[in-house]
């Protein structure tokens, strides 16, 4: 029995170590060749990627032709988190290092007008030593499912990060007594900022901004992240009334909320832009009588599957708050149980898409070209995938609500997970196990985890440094050390550049790396 035991224990190290060390090879090769030495002055940034083979960086292709060597440390929050976990199961401190000096860097040459340059539409060309910014979209302050690693920021340094917030909120915010924003934002005079008085009203009122939900993720992350780490209540108030504003969008029918709270006059339509407002409005309405019909109250409103990701950010700041954060906590539960129970369809593992009044537009064909076209596309539910599967999961863990495991084992079943390399289904498995210690749940992951090694996705051809893997394979390990809480844990963060490219229109930066 001691033979027996000491075996399980050998091979349960021996695959902890292939872990690590798989890791350890890839921060290597991005600490060795990732740098920012291109241009003429060399700096502790890193490029967002690189080809593993060749060593050669990503490059971006501006409207005229020019190269640039893309550097976007919003890119690089995931990123960031791998290396601080590295240093933390190794002890070799160089990796968390190589994260805050990239950073700190950033912090003292790439400030403007108070935002980083950084997110969405902005990065730093390290081929010449410039910021850069989409040529189609003007030089904007984005953030969308970023969620960056604020805990580095404020132990480097807590001025110049409590600065960045409150600079987000006050560009981005609109109007303060509703709290309408938009996505985009650009330099101006700091206002009463969180002094400013609220009044709130309903929703889906006309506004100024577009009011996504993937946007105010980040808002309410950095508003509650900078009073946790100041101890500065004002911004968590802030905070929990931006993301309130959706659960205002709620349908008393489904419980399904909006990924807007509002609607923008200035939005276009069409593809040429002469025709404005609700796009909703204008694509479905006339063909659902009786309905509201806006972008608030269309599920999902984009792709095929609901967006999860802010709601992990609201979990993952419900643990980190506390009590504090319960409402959080609340809100992502209530969420998804309405999704689960309303458009959740069990019998081919799929999300209908509806109005959130609970209307089917499965099936229905778009009859105009724009926004939501082209004229002629068909509604089709959206199978559930890992990072569903993921998020349930985490719900599950954390709040102990029985109907967030059923979701979570109903999608697990549909699928064959533990026959795949997605790194969301790895910590899906680990995030059960961590609530029910059923060793079969830790060796799915570590099935996942091997085949994640045996592909070598992120060891080899064009690799974004931002990828999920490599923190997967760190929180596997720290679980079978019984270290979790050692690895940063996955907030939701899902980093991109979006900007036209050559002559190709407007690209996202994950072509870059031949995924769609």
């Amino acid at each position: 029995m001691r033979f027996a035991l000491l075996l399980m224990l050998a091979a349960v190290l021996h695959a902890e170590d292939q872990y690590v060390a798989a890791v350890r090879a890839f921060a290597d090769t991005a600490l060795a060749h990732g740098r920012d030495n291109y241009g003429p002055r060399h700096t502790p940034l890193f490029v967002d990627g690189i080809h593993f083979e060749t060593r050669e960086p990503v490059r971006w292709k501006s409207v005229d032709g020019r190269t640039w060597v893309l550097s976007d440390l919003g890119n690089q929050q995931l990123f960031f988190r791998t290396l601080a976990g590295l240093s933390a199961l190794t002890g070799d401190p160089r990796y968390k290092q190589a994260a805050a000096d990239a950073t700190r860097y950033a912090f003292d040459h790439l400030i403007e007008g108070g935002y980083l340059v950084w997110g969405g539409h902005m990065a730093y060309n390290a081929s010449d030593d410039v910021s850069v910014f989409a040529e189609d979209k003007t030089k904007t302050h984005e953030l969308k499912n970023n969620y960056p690693f604020y805990e580095l920021m404020w132990e480097i340094d807590p001025r110049t990060t409590k600065s960045l917030i409150e600079n987000m909120w006050n560009g981005h915010i609109l109007d303060w007594s509703t709290l309408d924003f938009n996505r985009h934002a650009f330099p101006k005079p700091m206002g009463a900022l969180w002094k400013s008085e609220y009044k709130g009203g309903p929703v889906f009122f006309w506004g100024k901004g577009l009011t996504f939900i993937n946007a105010a993720g980040d808002l309410y992350y950095a508003a509650a992240m900078l009073s946790q780490l100041s101890h500065d209540p004002e911004p968590l108030v802030w905070a929990r009334r931006l993301a309130h504003r959706y659960v205002e969008t709620r349908n008393p029918k489904t419980g399904i909320g909006g990924y807007q709270f509002s609607q923008a006059a200035s939005s276009w339509c069409d593809d040429v832009g002469n025709i404005r407002g609700d796009r909703a409005q204008y694509f479905y309405a006339e063909d659902f009588p009786g309905h509201l019909v806006v972008e608030g109250t269309l599920f999902p409103t984009y792709g095929s599957t609901p967006e999860v990701h802010p709601r992990i950010a609201m979990f993952v700041l419900g643990e980190i708050l506390g009590a504090q954060g319960q409402e959080f906590t609340q809100w992502a539960r209530e969420e998804l149980t309405a999704w689960g129970k309303a458009a959740y369809r069990a019998a081919d593992n799929s999300f209908i898409p509806m109005l959130t009044d609970g209307t089917s537009m499965e099936g229905y064909t778009v009859r105009k070209d724009g926004y939501f076209g082209p004229k002629g596309r068909v509604l089709k539910a959206g199978r559930a995938g890992a990072q569903d599967f993921y998020t349930y999961a985490l719900g599950y863990r954390i709040t102990g609500d029985p109907f967030l495991l059923e979701m979570a084992n109903r999608i697990r079943a549909a699928n064959s997970f533990e026959k795949g390399g997605d790194p969301f289904a790895l910590l899906g498995f680990l995030e059960l196990y961590r609530k029910r210690k059923e060793r079969p749940l830790l060796q799915a992951a570590q099935s996942v985890g091997g085949n994640i090694l045996a592909a070598g996705r992120f060891h080899s051809g064009w690799v974004k440094f931002d990828s999920l893997e490599p923190l997967a394979l760190l929180h596997l390990s720290a679980a079978l050390q019984r270290r979790s809480s050692a690895v940063p844990p996955y907030n939701g963060g899902s980093g991109f550049f979006s900007a036209a490219y050559g002559n190709l229109g407007n690209k996202y930066d994950r072509f870059l790396y031949g995924t769609k």
